[in-house]
């Protein structure tokens, strides 16, 4: 079921759905998603963000748009997996914006 929702200008916006991983699941992701919400908000953009151990990807990727991850992840998930290293770091943090804009709004 997609959610969707009507904006102020009568056009159809879809919320985007992100799932958050990390080894942990919890102070690292904690930190992500805030940092991820600002970012979304600013650009106008609907979202729901789930945080998860990198051990239940399998389980929590099923419907979601994006995966951001701390580790590793393999390609079998089937989602489009954004690197959330540049959030801890600073380090290219501008281009994994960008990149995670291309991928919500394709």
């Amino acid at each position: 079921m997609e959610n969707v929702e009507i904006l102020k200008s009568g056009r159809k916006s879809k919320k985007v759905k992100i799932l958050c991983a990390s080894r942990a699941g919890v102070a690292t992701c904690s930190r992500i998603t805030d940092e991820i919400k600002k970012f979304l908000s600013k650009n106008h953009i609907e979202f729901e963000i789930t945080e998860c151990m990198t051990s239940d990807i399998d389980f929590c990727c099923k419907d979601v748009d994006l995966v951001i991850s701390m580790t590793q992840l393999p390609p079998k998930i089937g989602k489009p997996i954004i690197s959330g290293v540049p959030f801890m770091t600073g380090n290219e943090l501008e281009r994994t914006k960008k990149e995670i804009l291309k991928i919500l709004k394709d």
